[in-house]
């Protein structure tokens, strides 16, 4: 580290030279010294701009502690004494960025000053480092610099003045002191708060109980959230369904969690991912550790909430089981009584197919729950099978199948770039009466198949789109799909490979066109031209005629396979 000696020395005793450097990185040795870095590193839950008392040592407590008679020059504007000043730094460099690491008290004697330009070089440097208040002495200038204290406000730096008789030593060490003195405090308040969770959880608390706990220890509103932006517990009014979709997306693709979106802090149930439930913090925290304990708590109330799921889809298995058998609408009826379900009321049934890094069924089961919470009246049992994960439910009053696909499929489209490689295809279709169940659970299997054809990773298909082409595909075994669309179109992407082109992607595109040359190349942003050439050569490496209907048909096929 740089010498802080001034070139002065010589002329008049420093202050800043008689007591030790407090700085972020400076080493401290043995026992002391881990507990003043634990002190240092520990950063109490800031609430949203709210700062109360009690939270930490501020810069308005320290003009008020008479031992220190220090006194303010400037208040740094709207909220500069409501900072927590978080350590102490002493220096004398003009740059002193670099060593700051954001909420230290910094002491300078001015020893950098050599012109006013050198003021605003120095605050400007502070407000860059995250300096929380400058203290200033007059030992060495006469007077604290007028310059200094004007671009320091222009900074938003608060200024206080320390008098000539109090040594740099001195006021380090009663306001580190202080600061201990509170975060230990901090300390005590946060294993209070874990240990009053914890017995909550033992007692048997829910999910709901533990998170209204959590509210109540940090002061500010919190939520539990499923994977796909359900609301498990919180307040619903102050966390609306379009901003737990937004939420819970943007976990599922986060590159890391604790995350802080939108003012609100994200943090995985259970595990390092999103996967298990999101619990979010409404506020921006400096230090996480009672939410993220909860949040670990959560994970193991969640565990009993999963055990109690398991359960009920064996028992729903069953209906199932005698759909399969197309059993008699009589016996149907009575099974669907069993779990819940309104019989007077149209049905829908859902099955959902999962692949790779989405194989679990929970997040499958969470993204069909998210649309059908949309209708408060709707009653859904979820089982599971070697056919796949299925979801019936008896429509309430606010939701159709048409809807209910519509918004089925915004969950997907939001929740698509979180994929990650994995895949879930949902098949929807619905019948009037417990006696047409049967049909519609067949109906839901083919298009469910048939989404697991499409492009995306996240599909849905409605039993009213089961009239086409893809329908013939989806009865195809997919060894089969796999070596005809390989047949076609493995030399162009063998070509794309070697040369980095994008026949495939062109070829798709102009088939989508109907061969409309102009259509498909303003599609592309290519010229005409250059769109001719690359149809030849896909032509020439399939050995296909483009201008026949024939072979567009069977190219077209193989496009649509998806190649996943």
């Amino acid at each position: 580290m740089p010498s802080l000696l001034p070139s002065f020395v010589g002329i008049r005793e420093s202050r800043a030279l008689q007591q030790p450097q407090y700085t972020p990185d400076a080493p401290r040795a043995g026992i002391l010294g881990r507990a003043q870095t634990l002190a240092r590193n520990h950063r109490p839950f800031v609430r949203s701009s709210e700062t109360k008392e009690g939270d930490g040592m501020r810069v308005a407590d320290l003009p008020a502690m008479p031992e220190l008679r220090l006194a303010l020059l400037a208040d740094g504007g709207p909220g500069g004494l409501d900072r927590e000043v978080r350590w102490v730094y002493t220096t004398d460099l003009l740059e002193p960025a670099a060593f700051l690491s954001g909420g230290e008290l910094v002491l300078t004697s001015e020893g950098w000053y050599r012109t006013e330009a050198d003021c605003e070089t120095f605050a400007a440097s502070l407000a860059q480092g995250g300096a929380a208040a400058l203290v200033a002495g007059d030992i060495l200038l006469g007077e604290v610099p007028p310059a200094l204290v004007a671009a320091c406000s222009r900074h938003r730096i608060p200024v206080l003045a320390a008098p000539a008789d109090i040594s740099y030593s001195t006021l380090s060490r009663t306001v580190i002191d202080r600061i201990n003195h509170e975060r230990g405090r901090e300390l005590a308040d946060v294993l209070g708060r874990h240990r009053r969770l914890v017995t909550a959880l033992v007692e048997g608390a829910d999910l709901g109980g533990l998170v209204a706990m959590l509210a109540t220890e940090l002061d500010t509103p919190c939520w539990a959230l499923s994977p796909a932006g359900r609301l498990l517990a919180g307040p619903a009014h102050a966390l609306p369904a379009v901003t737990r979709t937004r939420l819970a997306a943007h976990a599922l693709h986060a590159e890391r969690l604790p995350a802080t979106i939108d003012g609100r802090t994200l943090l995985p149930i259970g595990r390092r991912s999103a996967g298990g439930g999101l619990l979010v913090v409404h506020g921006t925290p400096d230090d996480t550790t009672t939410a993220e304990q909860t949040a670990e708590l959560l994970a193991l109330g969640g565990a009993r909430r999963d055990e109690r799921r398991r359960t009920e889809q064996q028992f729903h298995a069953q209906l199932v089981e005698l759909l399969d058998q197309q059993a008699p609408a009589a016996a149907v009826t009575a099974r669907l009584r069993t779990t819940g379900l309104a019989t007077d009321r149209p049905l829908l049934v859902l099955t959902a197919l999962t692949r790779g890094a989405l194989r679990s069924w929970d997040l499958a089961a969470d993204l069909a729950e998210s649309a059908l919470d949309e209708d408060p009246d709707i009653r859904t049992v979820i089982a599971g099978s070697e056919s796949g994960l299925t979801i019936l439910a008896s429509l309430g009053t606010h939701l159709d199948d048409t809807h209910l696909a519509r918004l089925l499929r915004d969950r997907l489209t939001q929740f698509e770039p979180a994929a990650d490689g994995g895949r879930i295809a949902f098949g929807l279709s619905a019948s009037p009466d417990p006696a047409g169940l049967s049909r519609a659970l067949e109906e839901s299997r083919h298009a469910a198949r048939l989404a697991a054809l499409r492009p995306h990773c996240l599909a849905l298909v409605t039993a009213g789109e089961l009239d086409s082409h893809l329908l013939l595909l989806a009865g195809v075994p997919a060894e089969i799909r796999g070596s005809y669309r390989h047949s076609l179109l493995g030399p162009l992407h063998a070509y794309d490979t070697e040369h980095g082109t994008d026949l495939v992607h062109t070829l798709t595109v102009f088939l989508e066109a109907n061969g409309a040359w102009r259509t498909a190349a303003t599609e592309l942003h290519i010229h005409v031209s250059t769109l001719h050439y690359r149809i030849g050569r896909i032509e020439q490496l399939t050995g296909r005629d483009l201008s026949t209907a024939r072979d567009r048909v069977d190219l077209y096929l193989a496009c649509t396979i998806s190649d996943h």
